[in-house]
């Protein structure tokens, strides 16, 4: 009698074996390795790791198979993904600003915005100016006269260098023709609890993480950093609007993978992107979060537009994202 093996079983026998030989990086059904899990690194806490978390499980349903965030604050988070292997298993959701940064950053080991290939865009999210509610601050001409007059230089927090809330410092410096002294601080909290303690005079900060604070009284808004209002703070005015001509700082998130990520991952990663963002859970996430989905489909483009902004704003050594 032969050794002949059954139809049946060969298949179940191919499978097996099928299951113990490396995988193929996507495939093209699922656009991701059916039993590897995708590290979604995250460099920013707070917001920023929120709108991961909501991708996140879209992402998984998307792909089949599990996306688990990993925040890794600034550079080290950039730099872990943009030396990871282009297999699809390593993503990045960052901001358009720190990306930028890096991309104008000196000196050897700078991460910059051309280490990744653009998945899609996320979303934006404008910030709040905010001051404690006993500041003699009242509005933004009083900011700009007490930074022009003043006998002690104001001092900005912000969650790190290279974060969106020290950009957005950066930004008003430039264009109101002010000096500031940025204190950055390892996350929300404590630069949150230096503020209303009166430790330093003004933040920069995603709205939905203060808004206790603003509807409590003891902080107060002085305006926003978007193109037009936000609808959650109807009464406060964009800082274009407020006197800081030409103001606009809402940094973009983007979905990244390494460079040299071939198109046949990197397409089923980006159809997956636009299916979770067109999610209403995930839509309702972003709103929460303060963030709106951008109209543009072009990352790279974004990108390339806020290095050249960034470029000529902020052409000092060294400055990189910690």
């Amino acid at each position: 009698m032969g050794l002949g093996i059954q139809p049946a079983r060969r298949r179940l026998l191919q499978a097996g074996l099928a299951a113990l030989l490396p995988l193929p990086a996507l495939s093209s059904a699922q656009g991701a390795a059916a039993s590897r899990t995708i590290r979604l690194v995250v460099t920013t806490t707070g917001s920023g790791e929120a709108l991961a978390r909501a991708l996140a499980g879209q992402l998984s349903q998307q792909l089949g198979v599990p996306v688990v965030v990993e925040p890794r604050a600034g550079a080290v988070g950039l730099e872990s993904v943009a030396r990871a292997a282009p297999d699809g298993h390593t993503l990045l959701l960052a901001h358009s600003g720190t990306l930028a940064m890096q991309a104008v950053a000196a000196g050897r080991g700078s991460t910059r915005s051309g280490d990744f290939v653009a998945l899609g865009p996320v979303a934006s999210q404008p910030l709040v100016l905010l001051v404690p509610a006993a500041s003699p601050i009242h509005n933004v001409p009083d900011l700009l006269m007490h930074a022009r007059f003043g006998s002690v230089r104001l001092a900005y927090a912000s969650t790190g260098v290279g974060s969106a809330g020290h950009l957005a410092g950066e930004l008003l410096q430039e264009l109101a023709g002010v000096k500031l002294q940025h204190v950055p601080y390892k996350g929300l909290a404590p630069a949150l609890t230096e503020l209303l303690s009166g430790q330093v005079d003004l933040m920069f900060s995603a709205l939905p993480p203060v808004l206790p604070q603003l509807e409590s009284g003891r902080l107060r808004a002085l305006g926003v950093t978007g193109a037009r209002r936000s609808a959650a703070l109807p009464g406060s005015p964009t800082l274009a609007e407020a006197g800081i001509k030409g103001y606009e700082c809402a940094p973009a998130y983007g979905l990244l993978a390494p460079r040299g990520t071939p198109p046949e991952i990197t397409a089923p990663l980006s159809a997956a992107l636009a299916k979770a963002l067109d999610n209403s859970a995930v839509r309702e996430a972003l709103r929460q979060e303060g963030a709106e989905l951008l109209s543009t489909t072009d990352f790279t483009a974004l990108l390339q537009a806020e290095s050249e902004k960034w470029g000529r704003l902020l052409p000092k050594p060294g400055l990189r994202p910690e």
